[in-house]
This record gives C-alpha cells, sequence and structure tokens, in this order.
C-alpha cells in the first residue's frame, strides 16, 4: 500500500494482489518509522457497514471502506478511477481516495 497526502487529501494506491485480500476482508497496514523511537502507522480494512469510517490519533490512521464500493471498483478494473469519500473537518472537507495501480494490474 502507498500513501500520499496533500492539502485536504489522501490519496491510498494498492496493488491487485492487495486489492484482492482488501476484498475478502484481510486488513492492511503501513508502518513508517519516525526519529526518536516513533512510529506511524496506517491501516485499510474492507467494512460491511455500508458507509467508510475514519480514525486518528498521533500515532495513526484507520481507513475502513464499504464492501459494496469495493465490489463496484473491482467491476470497473482496470481503470484510473478510483473510489473516494470526503469527511468534514474543522479545516474543510477531508478526502479519502482509493486506487488500484493500473500499471500493475493483471489483464
Amino acid at each position: 500500500m502507498n500513501m500520499r497526502f496533500a492539502e485536504n487529501s489522501i490519496r491510498l494506491r494498492v496493488t491487485d494482489d492487495e486489492f484482492a485480500q482488501l476484498r475478502i476482508g484481510k486488513a492492511m497496514a503501513l508502518e513508517v518509522s519516525l526519529p526518536q523511537g516513533h512510529l506511524f502507522r496506517a491501516k485499510l480494512n474492507m467494512t460491511t457497514t455500508g458507509h467508510w469510517h475514519f480514525d486518528s490519533d498521533p500515532t495513526g490512521m484507520w481507513i475502513s471502506v464499504p464492501r459494496n464500493e469495493l465490489e463496484a471498483l473491482a467491476e470497473e478494473l482496470p481503470s484510473k478511477e478510483g473510489i473516494a469519500h470526503a469527511f468534514t473537518t474543522a479545516r474543510g472537507d477531508l478526502e479519502v481516495s482509493l486506487e488500484v495501480d493500473v500499471k500493475r494490474h493483471n489483464i
């Protein structure tokens, strides 16, 4: 999994294999070692609740994507388009998007 941060957005990009694992309910994690012994963790998983979920604290973030949206994305592959959801924050909306790396898509 690859993450990119920009103003008011977080983009998650996964490989085909990671996407397949996500679709069967396996969570994936990204860990980044930081100075002074700190560790930042990002976890992505699938949820059956029907809505996106986002939690965070100073040590990381946890993002859940609805199964139905993952399945809809799977039907569109290969495609450069992903899926996204906007979360309201005190400084405007934060858009979180998920894409499957089409350069590595198995056809």
